[in-house]
This record gives C-alpha cells, sequence and structure tokens, in this order.
C-alpha cells in the first residue's frame, strides 16, 4: 500500500520556502512514487512561482478561484488562514502515515486535535532550516514527546552538509544535468546571451555572473569592481530583491525584465522570473554566483561553480556564527591564499561592507575555487539525498512501531 504523506509550507520571503518545498514534493512524488499532498498558505505567491515552473498553466486563473490544484503530479492544497478545515478533512490530514511541518510552521489546532484519535503509527517530523552548525548532528532525528497520542511520534529532522544529518535536496538527475550543461557550455552560454539582447558579444571574452542576494550596501562596491576590470563582465540579475539595491546604485527608478545597463567593462542584464530548472542552468554555465538562503546556495553547490552564501541576516548577528560554521566545512582542503579570500569577500558581503578591494582579490582565485567546487560537489553526492533519508526515517519508524 502507498503511503500518504502530507506537506505543510508556509511561504514566507520571496518563494525561498516555497522553493524547498516544491522540489521536495516533486522529488518525494516522482522517485518515491508517494500519495503526497503539499499544503501552502499563500495562493497568489504559489500561483506566481508554480507559473514559473508550469507554462501550461498560464491559462488558467492562477488557480486563484479554488482550493486544490494538481501540478505535475503534485496534489497541492490551500492552506486557509485562519484554518477552515471541516472535521472530516482534519482526520483525512491526521491519518497520514508522515506529516512534514517544514521550517516551523505550525499544524493548525484542529488537525492536532485529529491527531489525538488516529489508530495507527503517524510520523510526524519538524523540518529544520539548512544549517552546517556542529550541534545539528546531535539533534538530527531527536523526538519531541507530544500528548496528542501515544500512536503520534513527533521528531526534528535537520538537512545538513555532513553523515549524521539529513542530507542535501538532489534530485536523480541534478549531477548528470550539470554535467551536460557545462559540456555545451559555449553554444548554451551564447544563446542565454542572445535572449538577452546581448547576443553580439563573444561570450568567450566575458566573464559571466550571477546575482541573487538580498539588498545589502556590499552590492555597490561589488559593481563598481566588476566594472573597472580589464575583463568585461556580463551580470545576469533575476527579477526579484537584488535588483533594489541595482537599480539604487545605478540611479535607475525601477528595472525590468529586459533591460540592460552597462558601466565600464560591466554590463548587467535583468531576467525574467525563472523556473527552478532554467535557474539550475544560469548557475551551472555561469563563472561565478552571488546566491541566497536555503534554496539557491544548495543549488550553486549542485552546480559546482565558484559562489558566495548571502545567509538571511539577523538582527542579533546569529547569521554569521552560521556562516561561520559552513565556512569551515567548505574551505577545508583549499588553497591557503584561496580559502582567504573567499573568506575575507564571504564576511564582507554578509556585514554589508564595501567588497571592491575584496573583489579584485578574490577575482584571481575563481580558477582554483572551480577546481575546490567540483570536489566538493563529489563530496557531498555520496551522501544520501534529504527525500531519501526523509523515506528512510519513515521505514526505520514503521519498524520500530511494528516490531
Amino acid at each position: 500500500m502507498t503511503a500518504r504523506w502530507t506537506l505543510f509550507c508556509a511561504i514566507i520571503d520571496n518563494f525561498g520556502d516555497i522553493g524547498v518545498c516544491w522540489r521536495l514534493a516533486r522529488q518525494l512524488k516522482q522517485e518515491h512514487a508517494l500519495d503526497l499532498e503539499l499544503w501552502v498558505d499563500d495562493w497568489q505567491a504559489l500561483s506566481v512561482f508554480l507559473k514559473a515552473q508550469l507554462p501550461e498553466l498560464h491559462d488558467q486563473d492562477a488557480c486563484l478561484d479554488r482550493d486544490t490544484l494538481l501540478a505535475d503530479g503534485v496534489l497541492v492544497r490551500r492552506w486557509h488562514n485562519p484554518w477552515q478545515g471541516a472535521a472530516a478533512l482534519d482526520d483525512h490530514i491526521a491519518n497520514s502515515d508522515v506529516i512534514i511541518e517544514a521550517f516551523g510552521c505550525e499544524l493548525p489546532a484542529s488537525v492536532k486535535l485529529a491527531l489525538g484519535k488516529v489508530q495507527k503509527p503517524v510520523l510526524w517530523l519538524n523540518l529544520e532550516y539548512l544549517s552546517a552548525e556542529h550541534w545539528i548532528k546531535e539533534c538530527h532525528g531527536l523526538s519531541s514527546p507530544q500528548p496528542v497520542s501515544k500512536q503520534v511520534k513527533k521528531h526534528f529532522f535537520f538537512p545538513g552538509f555532513e553523515q549524521g544529518t539529513g542530507g542535501l535536496l538532489r534530485e536523480a538527475d541534478v549531477l548528470e544535468n550539470h554535467m551536460q550543461w557545462q559540456q555545451q557550455q559555449a553554444e548554451l552560454r551564447q544563446q542565454r546571451l542572445q535572449t538577452t539582447g546581448l547576443g553580439a558579444k563573444n561570450q568567450a571574452d566575458h566573464l559571466l555572473v550571477s546575482l541573487f542576494s538580498y539588498d545589502t550596501p556590499a552590492l555597490s562596491g561589488w559593481l563598481d569592481a566588476l566594472a573597472e576590470q580589464t575583463q568585461p563582465v556580463i551580470c545576469f540579475v533575476p527579477e526579484g530583491k537584488s535588483l533594489i539595491a541595482v537599480s539604487r546604485h545605478f540611479a535607475r527608478p525601477e528595472l525590468v525584465a529586459g533591460d540592460v545597463v552597462s558601466v565600464g567593462a560591466l554590463s548587467v542584464t535583468v531576467l525574467p522570473f525563472r523556473s527552478q530548472h532554467d535557474y539550475d542552468e544560469l548557475l551551472s554555465l555561469c563563472d561565478f554566483n552571488m546566491v541566497r538562503g536555503e534554496d539557491s546556495f544548495v543549488r550553486a553547490q549542485w552546480a559546482a561553480q565558484p559562489f558566495i552564501w548571502h545567509i538571511y541576516p539577523q538582527d542579533d548577528g546569529v547569521h554569521m556564527l552560521k556562516l561561520q560554521a559552513f565556512e569551515h566545512l567548505y574551505l577545508d582542503g583549499l588553497d591557503t591564499d584561496a580559502a582567504k579570500a573567499w573568506r575575507a569577500f564571504s564576511n564582507g558581503w554578509n556585514q554589508g561592507e564595501d567588497c571592491r578591494e575584496l573583489w579584485h582579490y578574490l577575482r584571481p582565485q575563481l580558477s582554483g575555487l572551480q577546481l575546490h567546487g567540483r570536489k566538493w560537489q563529489k563530496k557531498l553526492a555520496v551522501m544520501p539525498d534529504l527525500a531519501t533519508d526523509l523515506v528512510n526515517f519513515e521505514t526505520l519508524f514503521k519498524l520500530s512501531a511494528h516490531p
């Protein structure tokens, strides 16, 4: 009998949470053949996101007038806030084999009450944010006793970069895709330039970079550094929050998809909101990627190209501790000069410093960082992926419930 899973996702910040949950839901459905429902609270943001993934949805009313949608094999359901589920729906959810709260979102109170009535074992997982901190290995898989029912067991599940964690999202074909894109790099890069109005440029002479970051004062100095290079640079900027600082830097009231701004050696071209597959290809073809949050951060590592991670900033500075934990893992085995340059730029960028000179220090290290990125990719690839780890965790749970 096919296992039935339910995944709850709250869209908080510019598609980051839904980006991870959508990848996970698709992989669980397509590679593990699960009966899966994905509950999403922001139906309008979901419609924008899914239209980029599945253009065939374009002629539908963005699923705004409906509470369910079958997209790419995944059954997506609307999570009303406040919750409007009937008792039968609460019971339906509570009788799942696995219920996942993504990133600490809370189950509706009536669903928790319904869990108290279940007559079979139910695995309730709190899927946490990705971290490289050492303590997550100690907390991964830990139980969280709940008063709802002896049949219901809640556990913390931590994605991570090391054995003993929940691993990273990695579809079965992701590494093969990157290998093929990079084998056809010259042709595909030229195609991208042609679609942005820069087709007359010879991409072989250019440094190609992508920018997907939070708004930061560090961006201005970096753009100045790119503009004053001797090598011409093309910077791809997908629509999103990155454009706030880019528009400000160029004293433009608003930049939109299709715009191109050129200063010195630098040409900035704005891309429309992209599908996850297209974004993966962009990361694979660029010589350097500026990424943020969790989803693009992980995807940059599968692309194995040099990158800098813009971690989500927190007022208390905790994000810098998380960043340093990743730096400690990622830089292990890298040449001293390259590691020093990468760390200096990474810390400067994430603290909003002027990164102009830091880029000129980092730029000569890109070839070494590319070789290091390939080794890091292979190191991560020997671990089970996140979806497989979740399925294996449920298998162990079943065995413990029915010894």
